[in-house]
Parts: structure tokens; sequence; C-alpha cells
């Protein structure tokens, strides 16, 4: 990788998720990337929590980070969504790469703006796997998806009550994120690869007889139907979320600059 052109980027949101890419990006683990920017809810926390990188960051609010970075990452609660993500847009030559994925259903004008600049906005397959499949069959002729999601009850907030497994939601990938935007953004990713928000269906059960997050994608096209089952452990630092999700977005970020892309 001698000689790749650098790209600069910001890291919004220390937690769990954003401190690992941070710390990845601060070691040089990303050729052709250099972290230059991070945001943090506080200062201080966000000082200690940068006190181990090798070289100095920016603490940057998140309405700047568009100003310092050609990529920005967003690793925020989805309430802060717009806050860093209309700045972004609105800055022609940026990506944007997004965790909080289910904030792209009722991103509309932000989308749009997205359009008009030429800004691109990355949404990593996160914790699901099977969404090459997923896309080739809309091309094929796709005509039902449904996910079915299993997560320990600690999960939603929830007891284990009698020991049994309690179904929380079934419906829609859009209601889904509406009702739980802090734990199945895969049900939007599933949904913007396949037949949209309205006709993905999703299950979310609190089963106490999983230790893990357990994700089961069913698609059925003209060209065939496929499963595809994931299993992640949750993240140790927040376990509404799975411990795969930061190095998601790290892959993704490999493939903006490695020169055989798979898969993508």
């Amino acid at each position: 990788m001698d000689g790749l052109p650098v790209s600069t980027v910001a890291v919004a949101g220390l937690g769990s998720v954003g401190l690992r890419v941070a710390q990845a990006l601060d070691a040089g683990d990303v050729p052709g990337m250099r972290l230059v920017a991070v945001s943090a809810r506080t200062a201080a926390p966000g000082d200690r929590r940068m006190a181990s990188f090798s070289d100095a960051v920016a603490l940057t609010p998140l309405d700047r980070m568009a100003m310092l970075a050609e990529i920005v990452v967003e690793c925020l609660p989805p309430a802060r969504f717009a806050e860093l993500a209309a700045p972004v847009v609105s800055t022609p030559g940026r990506t944007l790469v997004v965790a909080s994925v289910g904030a792209l259903l009722t991103a509309g004008p932000l989308l749009e703006t997205a359009r008009q600049t030429g800004v691109r906005i990355l949404a990593p397959s996160g914790a699901v796997a099977g969404l090459d499949g997923v896309r080739a069959a809309r091309l094929a002729g796709l005509t039902r998806v449904r996910l079915v999601t299993r997560k320990p009850p600690a999960a939603f907030g929830v007891s284990a009550g009698d020991g049994a497994a309690v179904l929380l939601f079934d419906g829609t990938a859009r209601q889904a994120v509406d009702r739980f935007p802090k734990n199945i953004n895969v049900a939007a990713t599933v949904s913007l690869a396949g037949l949209g928000p309205d006709r993905t269906e999703v299950q979310i059960w609190a089963d106490p007889a999983v230790t893990e997050n357990r994700h089961e994608l069913q698609v059925w096209s003209a060209a065939g139907t496929m499963t595809a089952t994931t299993v992640n452990r949750p993240d140790p630092a927040n376990p509404k979320s799975s411990a795969v999700t930061g190095h998601s977005l790290l892959a993704a970020l490999r493939r903006l600059t490695d020169p055989v892309s798979v898969g993508s």
C-alpha cells in the first residue's frame, strides 16, 4: 500500500463501537486513512479515552466534523444522528459511514440533500450476514424477506420471567426500528438492501435460552430461497449491540481503499 493517497477520517461518538474504530484508525490498521477528529458527549471522558492514542486528535463538535475530514464515521445514539448527518451530507466530496442505520429510514430530507451534493452514504452489514444475497435476489425478483432476531432478555432491559422466550415484536422493519431504535439496526440494513422498510418482516424475541445475539435472515425470490443465520457475541460494554459492529465499520472503511473488493 506504499504511495496510497491518505484520506482523513473523523469518528463521531466514543462509545464502545466508536472507540474501537478510532483506536484502529489511530493504530494505522486501516491503510490509506488517518484519524484527524473525534467527538464525545463531554470533553473529560473524551480526553480520557483518547489518552492512549499515539497521535493528537481534535475533539470536535458534531457540526464541524465535515470541515475536518473527508470520511465521517457515525457511532452515535440514534437521537443525535441528524445533528451530525445534516452538515456532512451538505458538504460535497464527503462520505458518511453510519452505524445507526435505522435513522436512515426517517432521514428523507438528508438523503435528498446527499443526492444533490453527491455525498456517499455507506451502511455496513453490521451484525447480519447475507446482504449480498439479498441484493442479488432483488435484481432477480425478490418476493419476501423475513428477519428473526433473538437476544438475551438483558439486551432489551427485561427480565427472564419464567424462562420462556417472549415475542417482543412482530411487524415491519420500519415499525421495529421505531420501537427498538438502539437494538435492531439490522432490520433497517436488511430492508434497505431488499424490499424496503414497509415490506420487510421482522420478529424480535427476548430469549433466556440464548447467550448471544442471533439473527436468522430468510429470503424468497425468483432465483430461489436463502437462509443465513448469524450468531454474534454481545458487545461487553453495551449488550444492546453486537461485538462485531465496530469491526463491520472498519471493514467498510477498508473496502474504500482496498484494490480488490469482495462482496461489496
